[in-house]
C-alpha cells in the first residue's frame, strides 16, 4: 500500500478589476494527510483574511506509473524530407 500525499493550497481572492481567484501550493512540497491537516488547520488558525482561504488537495502519485514506454515504429519516424 502506498501512502496518500497531499498539497497545501493557499486560495486568494481579488476583486479588481473583475473577481478572480490565484492558487499557491503552500511550501511547494507534499506532506502526508496528519501534517498536511496540521497546516491546514494552523494557516487558518492564523487567517484574518476573509478573502484568504486554505484546502488540501490529494496528489495522484500514480499518473504516468505502470505504462509501458512508448516505441517508436516505422511508421510513426518523422521524415527529414522538407519538401512539404
Amino acid at each position: 500500500m502506498t501512502t496518500q500525499k497531499y498539497f497545501v493550497i493557499e486560495k486568494n481572492k481579488y476583486s479588481y478589476p473583475d473577481e478572480h481567484f490565484k492558487y499557491s501550493i503552500m511550501k511547494s512540497k507534499l506532506f502526508d494527510l496528519k501534517t498536511a491537516t496540521k497546516m491546514l488547520v494552523a494557516y487558518e488558525q492564523l487567517n484574518d483574511d476573509k478573502d484568504k482561504s486554505f484546502y488540501i488537495q490529494n496528489v495522484d502519485l500514480f499518473m504516468g506509473n505502470n505504462e509501458e514506454p512508448l516505441l517508436l515504429t516505422k511508421e510513426m519516424e518523422v521524415s527529414n524530407d522538407r519538401s512539404n
